[in-house]
């Protein structure tokens, strides 16, 4: 086995393993039942060692497949619809099939691995802000709660008023959200959006003529009078691994809780969409621009340091000018403003 790729990857897997949901401002988040990270469904004909050729380009390093999957209890026996946890290579691009591959073990086989890509699953997907363009538009208006709280979480009881032509739905889940403009000049290159923060999911318990009443059922963060409504479809936190452009010169707008600094596991805005040809399941790079330095001896021309990379992150959520992304692993911590490629 090639121990050196191996243990690379494992520390790769590693990090993945270890990421944890996006905490609100406030930690109000409810744990989710299951960790992020990258997944594969086996599919016919499937065995980690052509996986492990498709995904690494190397056979040999299965083992590493079934050390994080410990539930295999065979590895020459894998089975159709499974799921198992992947680590991928520092591209983290989904791989192109590979040709027919010989199965070890007694009376080798030819078998035709799948094309069936690899997918990343995010269980918070339901709590990811995003930036647009304009305000979404509101369903309703909280007004009031039957405590009187300021600072309103789960289980509290709620008063909804009916936006212009709105109408809300007995027994329907929707979302809290609370907005704010975001602006950014990167170089020359404005940037004006409206960030979304979700707050939390209620159920409408009750309609009269000129209110709604609702339970918040889950919080992500605090809401409090004046968060707006707005429709809520679950997600299933699925989201395939797609091929990634190249050198799209995006930056960091902000984090999601406003993080001064930005580290690994936090959830961040970048300043490109699905305008730029963004797409959730694409893995990026962050880089830290170095500065220039003066030339020794006088001489007229700075030295131009190559840029470093630093980190990866994964697309999220796409809109038209920007994106939410998660920030999976960096050697430092960083600022808005960090580019993206």
């Amino acid at each position: 086995m090639h121990k050196q790729g191996f243990y690379r990857m494992l520390a790769v897997v590693f990090l993945v393993c270890c990421l944890q949901a996006e905490p609100g401002r406030t930690q109000v988040q409810e744990p989710s039942q299951q960790d992020p990270g990258f997944f594969y469904i086996i599919q016919k004909g499937d065995t980690l060692w052509d996986l492990s050729k498709r995904f690494y380009n190397d056979q040999w390093t299965w083992p590493g497949l079934w050390e994080i999957n410990d539930d295999i209890k065979n590895p020459h026996w894998i089975y159709p619809g499974k799921k198992i946890r992947i680590f991928l290579t520092d591209s983290l691009d989904p791989p192109p099939p590979t040709p027919p591959a010989l199965v070890p073990g007694n009376g080798e086989k030819t078998v035709n691995p799948s094309s069936e890509p690899p997918f990343f699953a995010y269980p918070a997907m339901d709590s990811l802000g995003f930036i647009s363009e304009e305000p979404i538009a509101p369903l309703g208006t909280i007004i009031g709660s039957q405590s009187n709280n300021l600072m309103l979480a789960t289980g509290e009881t709620i008063y909804i008023k009916p936006g212009k032509d709105s109408f809300l739905v007995p027994g329907h889940e929707y979302r809290i959200i609370s907005t704010e403009p975001v602006s950014a000049n990167f170089n020359g290159e404005k940037f004006n959006g409206v960030k979304h923060i979700i707050l939390g999911i209620v159920n409408v318990i009750d309609v009269e003529k000129t209110y709604a009443t609702a339970h918040i059922t889950k919080s992500f963060d605090h809401a409090a009078v004046g968060d707006i409504i707005a429709p809520f479809e679950p997600s299933s936190g699925k989201i395939m691994v797609k091929e990634s452009q190249k050198n799209i010169g995006a930056r960091i707008l902000s984090s999601q809780a406003e993080d001064v600094v930005l580290s690994e596991h936090k959830i961040a805005f970048i300043n490109q969409g699905s305008d730029h040809g963004i797409k959730p399941g694409q893995t990026y790079t962050l880089f830290e621009q170095r500065e220039k330095i003066d030339s020794p001896c006088g001489m007229p021309d700075a030295i131009k340091i190559k840029d470093r990379a630093m980190g990866k992150i994964i697309v999220l959520h796409t809109e038209k000018t920007a994106s939410t992304v998660l920030v999976l692993s960096c050697s430092n911590e960083f600022s808005p403003g960090t580019l993206v490629n």
